[in-house]
């Protein structure tokens, strides 16, 4: 007896621990420190582990990897959820800020400038908040001197042209990210620029928290607001920044971006349908089902992708205890195809629980 338990513990002995899953990613990294996927994980792991700043730096460095790559929405999507975890980290509203520039969305840069100047006017830091006033002030459509009055407005709400600031990095065609960049974009460093920078020009000035109205900036957001279309680069852009937010598990973030990209028209019925299976994921059903319903009711849709849609949307009629309404929607898919998925089976068992129902009614 002894003999064998001797054996079993040699056996046991012999064979390798599994590898820590940290401790696998954390090699990779070191081996391939490009590879955003493997940056992301990392940042996962050190979440669950409650290690916080580590994540962050992970998160921050697989944000880096996509923006130097031109993979602008899964960057954007990372950048944006970074200030939730930590507030204080103000380079990470200028590379918001800068992204939005660089794509054409004017107002959107401007309204993350403003947090920025709230942000060092909240801890003393004058000097650093009027850098970033100047930089609003040049991206003004009316290209005037922020200690000066404010003149008439332009037309177009853009950047002087011909200037490198006024033409955004190259983009492919709506739906896509560039992959597989020439170099790197070229994005304004204000962090560099407020680190290397003097005293602020502007003396006598009033205090931050009223900067606004002394240098119409308020005006300004609201002319950028009203007059800004679609962006010149990717004029899908809040609908894929909200499929990188879904990919990268940001459910809050993709919503918002969905709800935006169905306001703006960027490719609505995905949009719809993508923002209904985020919320199934969350389960929120009801929010999903009326989601599903709104990308049933855009015209113009081939059969097949409704299916898909009617398909889900039964699913969680099911799961809301709609068995009817399920049974109707199983139905009309498996009239355009009998083989749809598990339709035949789902059919099958609604039918079933509502015989059922309706014996323990009778």
């Amino acid at each position: 007896m002894r003999i064998v338990e001797k054996l079993g513990s040699l056996l046991k002995k012999g064979k390798p621990k599994p590898q820590d899953p940290l401790d696998r990613y954390l090699i990779l990294v070191k081996k391939e420190p490009e590879n955003a996927t493997a940056h992301l994980k990392l940042a996962e792991l050190y979440q669950k582990r409650g290690e916080k700043k580590k994540a962050i730096a992970e998160y921050l460095a697989a944000a880096e990897i996509f923006l130097k790559n031109q993979f602008y929405a899964r960057a954007m999507a990372i950048y944006k959820q970074v200030p939730k975890q930590d507030p204080s980290l103000d380079h990470v509203y200028l590379r918001i800020a800068d992204i939005y520039r660089k794509m054409g969305f004017t107002g959107d840069a401007i309204a993350q400038y403003r947090v920025l100047v709230q942000h060092y006017d909240a801890q003393g830091l004058k000097d650093r908040a009027l850098e970033v006033l100047n930089l609003m002030a040049e991206m003004d459509p009316r290209k005037a001197d922020p200690q000066e009055k404010m003149g008439p407005p332009r037309d177009a709400p853009n950047t002087q042209e011909g200037t490198p600031e006024a033409r955004p990095a190259p983009l492919p065609h709506a739906g896509t990210e560039a992959q597989g960049a020439q170099g790197k974009p070229e994005f304004f460093d204000l962090g560099a620029m407020l680190e290397t920078a003097g005293p602020s020009p502007i003396n006598d000035f009033k205090e931050i928290s009223q900067a606004d109205k002394v240098f119409g900036f308020e005006e300004i957001f609201k002319e950028l607001k009203e007059t800004s279309g679609p962006s010149a680069v990717d004029p899908n852009f809040n609908y894929n920044l909200g499929v990188a937010s879904r990919e990268l598990g940001f459910l809050e973030d993709a919503i918002e971006q969905f709800q935006v990209a169905l306001e703006k028209n960027q490719n609505p019925f995905e949009a719809a349908t993508l923002m209904g299976l985020c919320y199934k994921e969350k389960g929120q059903w009801s929010k999903a089902a009326q989601a599903l319903q709104k990308a049933l009711q855009i015209q113009g849709i081939p059969e097949k992708k409704m299916i898909e849609v009617k398909y889900e949307l039964g699913l969680i009629c099911k799961q809301e205890g709609k068995t009817e309404e399920a049974l109707g929607l199983m139905k009309e898919i498996l009239a355009v195809d009998q083989k749809f998925r598990d339709a035949r089976n789902e059919f099958t068992r609604l039918k079933e629980q509502g015989i059922s129902r309706a014996k323990s009614l009778a």
